[in-house]
């Protein structure tokens, strides 16, 4: 409540006396009063105590005397003198008004909100009392009860700065943010100070609430001239930019505040690293880390930092100077990842073993450490990482599909298949799940396709509205149909494709399928469409172009043949054996999952 005794400070308030005795009186308030305005507040208390000598039931004194003394500091002296105001004037609001904002202030917001409803009741229309109600009901987040009584006091002034700030921080609460936005446009802009400050601080939150960043950075900026020492103002600007469309050349921030405590230098470094500005966050994390060496979570997230920033070898230099004293598995990770980077492989697998041998419980060790072996075709050890990883997390997905590509990379098809079903089979919609399957189902013999069907055919059943699923289980019937001579299967695939376009409409692998479907079934026009559409879908997507190509030269369209073989021809490289196409689909795995997994910024606010 940062305006009220300054408001209540003109509160009439009569009373019976004499004639002399008021002119007195009065005349004594007016000198008080008047060295109060001068800043002279001790000399204005030693005039009031020398008038109450002589003029004790006086409630006006009692009443600028409480104030004084508030002014000082003195706060049990001023809740005196209010009650002895409210002793004199029970009748009168203003004692009320005065000693529910000393316990306000006090942060006895609950006997201030009872004495505000007691000053109510002696004057409804008051509005100091209308004001402050609702200004306490609002510090007990009590916001829909304070609403009405703001909305009263606003009504009756409409252009108060106070009421209208209050109110519309009470509707932002009830997250009415439109109207608690028209009401503080409403209302003239302060030019300078704290309150200006919080103003703006104000009207940036409300734009944020309703997507207006480009609005919320330009007040935020505003707030932030106007308090530059503000931490918390800063930290709203810096997420409100990080998080604006405008291009980063138009995002630059002012200076953060001089002499920031090393828990507000790590704040930052985590709110600039969570949007992947990364040079700002190696400054404020090394900032942190000079104020706090033995900070482990701050040297972590400055060497996670170093590398997004492209700076490699001070990363590995940061983490090998902190191994003596913190050899944790988390370091030993993220040290394995940095060696990778630079080419060190030997080096990478001995920090990723040295991290499953420190924490064994943690399964994104274990699939890092596979991933490794993955990436340099080193496949038995592969296969023996993911199969402890499988036996140690059973629910992981992610550790079948590791093991799956080691053995399709070896050619061990039947063993690959059941990974990859077990990974489906868990995870439908998991992307690389669905990916190492399709790249093996080719690969697979008519007897090892006709195993896998039932489960397949189980997958389907249990995920009725799943594209992938249905699609599997159709591909899996139809090149079964091909390979067997068994076209009685045609049908039923070409359902369970069609449901998976139905159901994915930009499935791309989906209608490839379909169009080799019609043209096994001999119809070429049907295929056409569906290549087609392929190629709207994935317009590199190379056996399209080549199938569309061969049905056109089979129609003798051959000029449209050449266009479409032509452009096949641009898309495609010379391609190697299995082993390096198998190689291939690894390292798009490798990749992708390193890209989301390795290095992750450690994201909690504890102490640094």
């Amino acid at each position: 409540m940062w305006l009220f005794l300054i408001i209540l400070l003109f509160s009439p308030l009569t009373f019976s006396q004499d004639g002399q005795k008021a002119k007195l009186s009065q005349e004594v308030y007016d000198k008080a009063f008047k060295l109060l305005q001068e800043g002279k507040a001790m000399e204005a208390l030693t005039t009031l105590d020398l008038a109450l000598s002589q003029f004790p039931v006086n409630p006006i004194l009692h009443n600028l005397r409480g104030l004084v003394v508030s002014q000082l500091g003195r706060d049990k002296e001023a809740e005196a003198s209010f009650r002895k105001v409210i002793e004199l004037a029970p009748r009168s609001a203003m004692g009320y008004n005065n000693l529910a904002t000393v316990l306000s202030q006090r942060g006895r917001a609950a006997e201030a909100r009872q004495l505000f409803e007691q000053a109510l009741q002696r004057e409804p229309q008051n509005f100091t009392s209308l004001l402050g109600l609702g200004v306490t009901l609002a510090t007990l987040q009590k916001y829909s009860e304070a609403v009405p009584f703001l909305e009263k006091a606003w009504l009756s002034r409409p252009q108060d700065f106070q009421t209208g700030y209050e109110l519309a921080r009470a509707l932002r609460e009830l997250k009415r943010s439109a109207e608690a936005r028209k009401i503080l446009a409403s209302i003239p802009a302060p030019s300078k100070g704290t309150i200006a400050a919080r103003y703006f601080t104000l009207a940036a939150v409300l734009a944020e609430d309703q997507a207006d960043n480009a609005a919320a950075v330009s007040l935020y900026r505003r707030a932030y001239e106007l308090a530059p020492g503000s931490f918390e103002i800063y930290l709203a600007l810096t997420r409100a930019s990080l998080g604006s469309a405008v291009p980063a050349s138009d995002r630059t921030l002012p200076p953060a505040p001089a002499h920031l405590s090393a828990e507000q230098h790590f704040a930052l470094g985590l709110l600039f690293a969570s949007r992947r500005a990364y040079p700002e966050a190696v400054s404020h994390f090394a900032q942190t880390l000079q104020m706090e060496p033995a900070s482990y979570s701050t040297a972590y997230n400055l060497a996670v930092s170093y590398k997004g920033a492209g700076e490699t070898e001070a990363a590995i230099k940061l983490i090998e100077s902190r191994l003596e004293n913190h050899s944790t598995a988390e370091f030993h990770n993220l040290l394995a990842s940095l060696q990778e980077s630079v080419g060190h492989y030997v080096e990478a697998v001995r920090h990723y073993q040295k991290a499953v041998e420190l924490e064994a419980t943690n399964e994104q060790y274990y699939f890092d450490l596979g991933l490794e072996y993955l990436a340099h075709f080193t496949f038995g050890p592969a296969i023996e990482v993911f199969q402890v990883g499988i036996k140690k997390f059973p629910n992981a997905s992610r550790q079948y599909e590791g093991k799956g590509l080691a053995h399709y990379a070896m050619r061990e098809y039947p063993q690959a298949a059941d990974a990859f079903l077990t990974a489906l089979e868990m995870s439908p919609s998991s992307p690389s799940a669905f990916a190492a399957w399709n790249a093996l189902q080719s690969a697979l013999e008519p007897l090892e396709l006709e195993r896998v069907l039932p489960r397949l055919k189980s997958l389907s059943q249990a995920h009725p509205q799943n594209a992938e699923a249905m699609y599997c289980y159709g591909q899996a019937l139809l090149n079964q149909s091909l390979s067997s001579n068994q076209p009685e299967q045609m049908s039923p695939a070409q359902a369970l494709i069609e449901e998976a376009c139905r159901l994915k409409p930009d499935f791309a692998a989906a209608h490839l399928v379909l169009g080799n479907l019609y043209l096994a079934r001999k119809e070429p026009e049907k295929a056409i469409v569906a290549f087609q559409e392929t190629i709207r879908l994935d317009a590199r997507n190379e056996m399209a172009y080549y199938r569309l190509g061969q049905t056109y030269r089979n129609l003798n369209q051959l000029e449209l043949a050449q266009q479409q073989l032509a452009l096949h021809a641009q898309l495609v490289k010379t391609r190697r054996e299995l082993m390096a196409r198998s190689r291939s689909a690894i390292k798009q795995f490798v990749l992708a999952q390193s890209g989301s997994q390795s290095g992750t910024v450690i994201q909690t606010p504890s102490a640094p």
